[in-house]
């Protein structure tokens, strides 16, 4: 279920992995072409969604996502924010003149609903729309892989000759 920005108390990624296994994240048309060579790309009525195996997500390492910076798809990066262009006055957030609508996914554990109506998440919030433009920079949203450790680059389908 989704609730407006405006009624999150709180949340933080602790890199718990409950968003791997459950979510199928939506491709864009780009962050698909970049992930289909993987094998782990599948089309439903004319989009693109990570395919799960074995009841989670393949780019799934331990409790942390092995796509990072520039492979993570946006639907990822911004988890569990869900950014649009329409929506309900509750979940309206104007950022320089442009009107988004933001809602968070109470599936994810971490979130803390409230009962007032005081922003109190608006930082993670301007954020997930920053990098809902492509003018952001991922920072807070998700746990990330530490620096000293190397990424791992996505899995490669073997073709049989």
């Amino acid at each position: 279920m989704h609730v407006p920005w405006r009624r999150v108390a709180s949340w933080h990624c602790n890199a718990c992995g409950m968003c791997c296994r459950v979510y199928t994240p939506r491709l864009t048309a780009y962050e698909y072409l970049k992930l289909r060579g993987t094998g782990f790309v599948i089309e439903k009525a004319g989009r693109f969604y990570i395919r799960k195996i074995g009841g989670k997500c393949p780019f799934q390492s331990g409790r942390l996502c092995s796509l990072q910076n520039d492979l993570k798809p946006l639907a990822c990066k911004t988890f569990p924010f869900v950014v649009r262009r329409k929506g309900e006055e509750e979940g309206l957030f104007e950022l320089n003149g442009d009107e988004f609508y933001v809602y968070a996914d109470t599936f994810c554990p971490n979130l803390k609903i409230k009962r007032d109506r005081r922003p109190a998440v608006a930082e993670l919030v301007r954020e997930a729309v920053m990098l809902f433009t492509g003018r952001g920079r991922l920072s807070r949203l998700t746990a990330t892989i530490p620096e000293t450790a190397k990424p791992q680059q996505p899995p490669r389908r073997l073709v049989m000759a």
